[in-house]
């Protein structure tokens, strides 16, 4: 077996140096943030521990401290002390999806969209009949107030309020401030969702695998990247808004006769990304 150990033993430096690149970035958040070393550890105890009791327990059996404390090389006092803890990292801010699904909704939405397709501008509460902004905040449904959800689009820039506090549009998405607990809140759940794709097309076949492609050019010159910037921007929200136009028709909370089953997740997402080639330094 001296060749599988081998194999594998390449295997782990791969993955050891693929996560070191994950991290650095992440790193640089925490820093930035004053989380310290020692804080991160025992998030990733909590993680190692989670993912060991979860999604590597042995069919029929019930996973023990011992064996977790095996799998992760965690100490038994550890596991225990993890196991009775319960969740301890909260979760924070405003809820992102019923943000965006609110903004959808505006701009797909017959009821809420002019002859031209344009989302309509709002009345904020009711005048004399017709769509209000507080009546398009209790059908995306939440248990935020809907003064609450106007404060953070309008901060944010989404929307424009006038002074007959009628509610106007401004751009189709919702983008968190920079450095807001909301961004910080997408930048976990964007990571992860990326990172379990990759995962899942490790672990399947070929045909069960994920899309998962990228374009990359490691010669562009610096002085082409403002207007690629936007080109290319402008490109993915066109093709956003195409996937989204699809799905919708599929998700049951939008069309009632969408088909059935176990209720799903889909996310499809494009990202860009540029930085200095490190061999041009």
């Amino acid at each position: 077996m001296p060749e599988l150990r081998e194999r594998n033993l390449a295997h782990e430096s791969i993955l050891l140096r693929a996560v070191q690149r994950i991290l650095r970035p992440l790193v640089r958040q925490l820093l930035r943030h004053g989380i310290t070393y020692r804080t991160f550890t025992q998030v990733a105890k909590r993680v190692y521990y989670e993912v060991a009791a979860q999604d590597f327990a042995l069919p029929g059996k019930r996973q023990t401290d011992s064996r977790i404390a095996l799998l992760t090389g965690l100490t038994r006092r550890d596991v225990a002390h993890l196991r009775s803890a319960g969740e301890e990292v909260p979760a924070v801010g405003l809820d992102a999806h019923l943000a965006t699904k609110l903004i959808d909704v505006w701009c797909h939405d017959a009821r809420y969209r002019s002859e031209s397709g344009t989302p309509l501008p709002l009345p904020f509460e009711a005048r004399q009949g017709g769509p209000t902004f507080v009546e398009l905040v209790r059908r995306v449904g939440g248990d935020i107030p809907p003064r609450a959800l106007l404060d953070e689009l309008v901060r944010v820039g989404s929307i424009q309020v006038d002074a007959t506090r009628t509610v106007r549009l401004l751009q189709r998405a919702y983008i968190p401030a920079a450095g807001s607990p909301e961004r910080l809140e997408m930048l976990g759940e964007d990571i992860a969702e990326f990172a379990r794709a990759i995962a899942h097309n490790l672990e399947v076949p070929p045909h069960d695998a994920f899309l998962q492609q990228k374009v990359v050019y490691d010669n562009v010159g610096s002085e082409a990247l403002g207007e690629l910037r936007a080109e290319l921007r402008r490109l993915g929200e066109a093709f956003l808004r195409r996937v989204n136009k699809i799905v919708a028709a599929r998700d049951r909370d939008r069309n009632p006769h969408a088909p059935g089953g176990r209720r799903t997740r889909v996310v499809m997402g494009v990202y860009y990304f540029d930085a200095e080639e490190e061999s041009a330094k």
